[in-house]
């Protein structure tokens, strides 16, 4: 063969062997992507499996929220706010623009399991205390199973409750006309769990909020409360509350340690 014939066959040969590398190199990174595939299948999998086993163990609470209190509520000299204010009642501005209002709601937290709970409160979560009904910030108590008279799960009984005066609802008001999130709300937080240490915790966060004054149609600078509706809906349409808040739990392989099972929170869901 002459020389031309030669660097033929050698330039073949090499593109051969540069295709037979890349086709090897191309197999074994297409191996390598099947076995983290498979790697991550199997620990989603032993993931899966270990939160069915701590929801098959996990406390059986629900928590929702009574319909907030309508009309809302004026305040007293001391404890519980007194009753509603009047339908009729007007406020005019600057002068009645700092009295206040409160926006109330129960929440009911309810044991359906068979073993006592911890229960945590948070936030603007108060509890009524002694004949004066003083407000006080809500205890965290152990929470047992059990029925009462009419056959109702152990419960506990709390209120969502804050006030702010009625400048500041004038401006949630503002807030909802503009499409905009209400600048003041009324938030709570119940966490509950069973102090085992490989378990999950259970977090509610609770919300309500809303514009329950209005500007008064006829006269500039005066603001009375949302009226009932002409076709029927009460001024509560003016609130904003989820009376079955969405459960967040998180499951922990160590709470002692703060060693989470995994660093993603499970699926949200109501109860």
């Amino acid at each position: 063969m002459n020389e031309d014939t030669w660097t033929a066959i050698s330039a073949v040969a090499t593109a051969a062997s540069a295709v037979t590398t890349a086709l090897a190199f191309g197999a074994v990174v297409w191996q390598s992507r099947l076995t983290r595939k498979a790697l991550r299948v199997s620990q989603d999998v032993a993931l899966d499996t270990a939160r069915s086993r701590l929801d098959a163990g996990a406390p059986q609470v629900t928590v929702r929220l009574e319909e907030p209190t309508w009309p809302p509520l004026a305040p007293a000299q001391f404890g519980m706010p007194l009753g509603p204010w009047p339908a009729t009642h007007s406020w005019h501005f600057p002068r009645g623009q700092d009295d206040r209002i409160f926006l109330q709601a129960e929440v009911v937290i309810e044991n359906h399991g068979s073993w006592p709970v911890q229960v945590q409160f948070d936030g603007d979560l108060v509890t009524p205390v002694g004949e004066d009904r003083r407000i006080r910030p809500a205890p965290s108590p152990a929470l047992v199973p059990g029925r009462d008279a009419s056959g109702a799960p152990g419960a506990l009984r709390v209120f969502l409750q804050k006030a702010y005066t009625i400048q500041e609802f004038t401006e949630n008001h503002d807030a909802h006309e503009a499409g905009q999130p209400l600048p003041h709300t009324v938030t709570g937080t119940v966490t509950v769990h069973d102090d085992r240490d490989n378990g999950v915790v259970d977090t509610w966060n609770l919300l309500l909020t809303g514009h329950p004054v209005m500007p008064d149609p006829n006269r500039g600078s005066v603001w009375i409360v949302v009226p009932e509706h002409i076709d029927g809906p009460s001024g509560r349409r003016s609130l904003t509350y989820d009376l079955l808040p969405p459960r967040e739990r998180t499951y922990w392989v160590s709470r002692r340690r703060q060693e989470p099972l995994d660093a993603a929170p499970a699926p949200r869901q109501a109860g």
